[in-house]
């Protein structure tokens, strides 16, 4: 009896031994768990670290690689183009044939998709179009003035750029012309020696000369009693019998003779020339260059000079003297009697390039040189559509047009399968090879596709810009 009731006493102590152990041992297993969860975080995060860190080495590296050795390149806006050619493959273009000479075709107002980027155009069904969009050019926000109390300081005036060693060579004589045509069924070289006048310079030179040209016209005309008179080689200006100035078209500028002392002007900001010891120009030796807005401004100020205090016309009104010159070719300013031909004799024996029987696109770079095959190219009378534009491969042609045949525009969508119908502007890129000689009439060709036309002994017709 007394063991029971000591068995009795003890039994409440037991239980509350076996609940307190129970719950640490719980305790002990939670802590355990969420600190082997801790180590797992760590460990995968510091592993995803040691994988993505190489990753972002690799990818950064190279592009800073590229930054260092290759110069940005501006690139001109391409217009859309629709891809006709029969097959779908790259092609190797990377230049347009235009009208004027290679390093000159930089500045066409309407840039031309490279070959790589029309190559990778899905081919396009006759339903497919491709609509010409303009521009958007968004307008600068508008910048709320700020009142000062003191007048910013103005910046202090550059000084006017020297002139370059082809501006101290030009002379009133002409340089002589090298052209490429076809004589006798041969291609050659031919030199062809121009004597041009004051008009048919004025005539074929720039916009910016014309206009250069009408304001300096103006300044000198609205001065009182000045009369001007044009001859063969130069514009004069005089009061009474003295001459006081002259404009002639020099090289690629605009050159004003003036009635002034040269010495007096030397280390000055008139960048000046002095053509005393020039019998044409001793009543007027000081040559001043305008080839630049800033140069037109100081041409005034040495006219006011050279008129030393002349009154001008009260109600003087200028005269568009630009609009007076037109440009033309050589052709017609010949025929006017304002071009005369010196001389003209072939620049080489031989033939600049013989046809072939068949070329290939990857080679015709060697065999005939760009500025060449610019020469050649012919311009057509229609003008080009640019509502819709496509391309076409020069194999296609040559699979589909037989050898002497002319390929226009309406031809090619009646034989070569998925042109598409609707198509205005054609350009003509090279791809594969050409067996045959072809006349061929399109909106615009690639130097290479022009090249492998000319080289077979065809003709590539260029339609006028519209």
């Amino acid at each position: 009896m007394a063991s029971y009731f000591l068995i009795a006493d003890f039994q409440p102590g037991i239980i509350a031994l076996i609940v307190l152990a129970a719950l640490l041992f719980i305790g002990a297993l939670i802590f355990i768990f969420f600190k082997t969860k801790c180590k797992t975080d760590k460990s995968e995060e510091k592993e995803a670290n040691d994988v993505i860190a190489p990753v972002a080495e690799e990818t950064l590296e190279p592009a800073i690689e590229n930054t260092e050795e290759n110069e940005p390149v501006e690139e001109e806006a391409e217009e859309p183009v629709t891809e006709v050619c029969e097959e779908n493959e790259p092609a190797t273009e990377e230049e347009e044939i235009c009208e004027t000479p290679a390093e000159e075709r930089a500045d066409e107002s309407v840039p031309e998709d490279t070959a790589e980027e029309i190559a990778k155009e899905p081919e396009l069904t006759e339903d497919a179009t491709v609509e010409e969009s303009e521009p958007v050019v968004e307008e600068p926000e508008a910048v709320p003035a700020v009142a000062t109390e003191q007048p910013a300081e103005q910046p202090a005036e550059e000084p006017d750029e020297p002139d370059s060693a082809d501006d101290d060579n030009d002379s009133d004589e002409d340089e002589p012309v090298r052209q490429v045509a076809r004589t006798d069924g041969h291609i050659r070289y031919i030199i062809i020696k121009y004597n041009k006048s004051h008009t048919a310079k004025l005539i074929q030179s720039a916009d910016g000369v014309k206009n250069y040209y009408s304001q300096i016209k103006n300044e000198l005309m609205s001065y009182k009693g000045v009369r001007s008179r044009i001859s063969w080689k130069y514009e004069s200006f005089s009061v009474g019998r003295a001459t006081i100035a002259k404009l002639a078209v020099r090289g690629k500028n605009l050159s004003l003779f003036l009635a002034l002392d040269p010495k007096n002007y030397v280390d000055t900001k008139y960048i000046i020339d002095d053509k005393s010891e020039v019998a044409a120009y001793e009543k007027t030796p000081l040559l001043y260059r305008i080839k630049n807005d800033r140069r037109l401004n100081y041409s005034k100020e040495l006219i006011a000079a050279v008129m030393d205090g002349r009154e001008k016309t009260e109600d003087y009104k200028e005269t568009d003297y630009a609009k007076e010159y037109p440009y033309e070719k050589i052709e017609p300013l010949i025929e006017r009697g304002l071009v005369k031909v010196l001389t003209e004799e072939d620049a080489q024996s031989g033939d600049v390039f013989k046809p072939r029987d068949m070329v290939t696109a990857t080679e015709v770079n060697e065999l005939l040189q760009d500025d060449i095959a610019v020469a050649l190219i012919e311009e057509s009378d229609e003008v080009s559509d640019r509502t819709k534009q496509g391309i076409v491969n020069i194999d296609t042609l040559s699979k589909h047009f037989a050898d002497g045949e002319t390929v226009t525009l309406e031809e090619m969508k009646k034989r070569i399968p998925k042109f598409v119908k609707s198509t205005t502007y054609v350009k003509v890129l090279a791809r594969g090879a050409l067996d045959k000689k072809l006349t061929v009439i399109a909106d615009s060709f690639s130097i290479e596709a022009a090249k492998m036309i000319l080289l077979t002994g065809g003709n590539a017709v260029k339609k006028k810009n519209s």
